[in-house]
């Protein structure tokens, strides 16, 4: 189905290619606009013409764009569009800037695009097998990508953040060597990083049994009852009962083992009942599905988005999620795209995620030192391009065992491989398997 005449103007692309014909861009190189955004198609090949004349720096006139239209082979029938460009050049009379006609062409090209994008979910909901949820979302992506692109394109005068920069300045003065980002609660991992950061994303990575799920459930937790921000959690891995105990064993400093025998000490389950109304009414979500596709995270994260102000958003883990999109393409391709499409998320959603992701095994082969980095993430190329924040757990008990220096008993590494806005370090945690808990070792914050 093909757009009504309200979603284009011709008389406006007329307008607008008969001004840059007799005036030239005014020493422009970038008008805001592509040759596709107009609808004619003669427009089209005519307004790429005459991008590719200011790339060259050559002057626009009828001439100079018949023949770069001849040398581009964009001509189709040289006498009609000879004449058709004169026509435009000898009568068209613009009666606005160009300024006025470039945003007019470009709302309407905008809105053909999502006229289309809808035209296509109609076919889809009408003709699409499978499950709703994973229909939604790729419809929801679909429109969420066209409205990216066309935020995001174009550049900007520097003037027009001028306020922001006051903003911020003032609000580092204010709170001068204080933590600017969202608050962990791991006082080194804040000192470090300035606190998580809306757009950021931060990697998780560590071998099985290291404790990546813990820590991350330890960062949720503190976000959402010291800072009091929404968390949104989406786990393919763990159920959320699952996730809960280790919540509330953290929070209560109980022994998992024991509560799953139900042979906690009487004295401690006063403690138990209040880690579970502390952890229960803290604004935490946990979605448990499983076989989530990237869309559908996008999407579930966009819906909460519209009654809460989230805070931080865990996924755990990155090679469990998918993407329909590049199926068939091989695994590598598959990860890259879900690692690329969770960083764009963190801007759609404004807020940081922080993402686990498996390590490959070469990491075992090494005899001396087992520490990792960021080539043994798995399918690492893209997560470490992406990722603004890589941590990695090591815990020399997980090598060593029984050999283990006295001094790292008990203790996991943190360590921050990757901080595209600040220092490397690396730091320890106590860490208490039973309780599912990490801490500071120095003074709690």
């Amino acid at each position: 189905m093909s757009p009504n005449s309200s979603l284009h103007e011709v008389e406006t692309e007329k307008s607008l290619l008969g001004s840059l014909l007799m005036k030239g861009t005014g020493n422009k190189s970038e008008l805001g606009i592509k040759g596709n955004d107009f609808y004619i198609e003669i427009h089209q090949r005519i307004f790429s013409s005459i991008e590719d004349l200011v790339a060259m720096g050559v002057d626009i006139d009828p001439i100079s764009v018949i023949n770069n239209l001849k040398e581009t082979g964009r001509i189709k029938d040289e006498n009609k569009d000879v004449e058709y460009i004169m026509s435009v050049y000898r009568d068209t009379i613009p009666t606005h800037g160009m300024e006025y006609y470039t945003s007019r062409l470009k709302r309407l090209s905008d809105r053909r695009k999502y006229y289309k994008a809808l035209m296509e979910a109609s076919e889809t909901l009408q003709d699409a097998t499978g499950e709703n949820d994973t229909i939604f979302s790729q419809i929801e992506q679909n429109l969420m990508d066209i409205s990216r692109v066309e935020r995001s394109k174009g550049l900007k005068l520097v003037k027009d953040d001028q306020n922001d920069l006051i903003d911020y300045v003032k609000l580092l003065f204010e709170n001068p060597g204080g933590i600017q980002g969202l608050r962990t609660h791991y006082k080194e991992l804040d000192e470090v990083t300035g606190g998580f950061k809306k757009h950021e994303l931060i990697v998780l990575a560590a071998r099985p049994g290291n404790g990546k799920t813990t820590y991350a459930l330890n960062i949720a937790a503190n976000v959402a009852l010291r800072e009091n921000k929404t968390v949104a959690i989406f786990t393919a891995e763990m159920s959320r009962r699952e996730m809960l105990v280790k919540m509330i064993c953290a929070e209560a400093r109980i022994d998992s083992r024991e509560l799953q025998s139900g042979s906690i000490p009487n004295n401690q389950k006063s403690l138990l009942l209040s880690a579970i109304a502390n952890i229960t009414s803290a604004p935490i979500y946990i979605d448990d599905s499983g076989n989530f596709t990237i869309q559908e995270i996008a999407a579930r994260t966009r819906q909460l988005k519209t009654t809460e102000d989230i805070g931080l958003v865990v996924v755990d883990y990155i090679q469990l999620v998918s993407d329909p999109k590049v199926q068939g393409q091989g695994r590598q391709v598959e990860v890259s795209s879900v690692s690329r499409n969770l960083k764009l998320m963190t801007r759609d959603s404004n807020c940081p995620i922080l993402a686990l992701s498996q390590m490959s095994r070469d990491v075992e082969k090494r005899t001396k030192d087992q520490r990792p980095v960021l080539s043994d993430l798995r399918e690492s190329g893209a997560i470490e391009q992406d990722a603004d924040i890589v941590c990695f757990i090591h815990r020399e008990e997980m090598i060593k065992g029984a050999e283990t220096p006295e001094e790292k008993k008990g203790k996991a590494e943190i360590i921050i491989a990757k901080n595209r806005a600040g220092a490397l370090k690396t730091f320890e945690l106590f860490f208490t398997p039973r309780y599912s808990r990490f801490d500071n070792i120095s003074a709690a914050v």
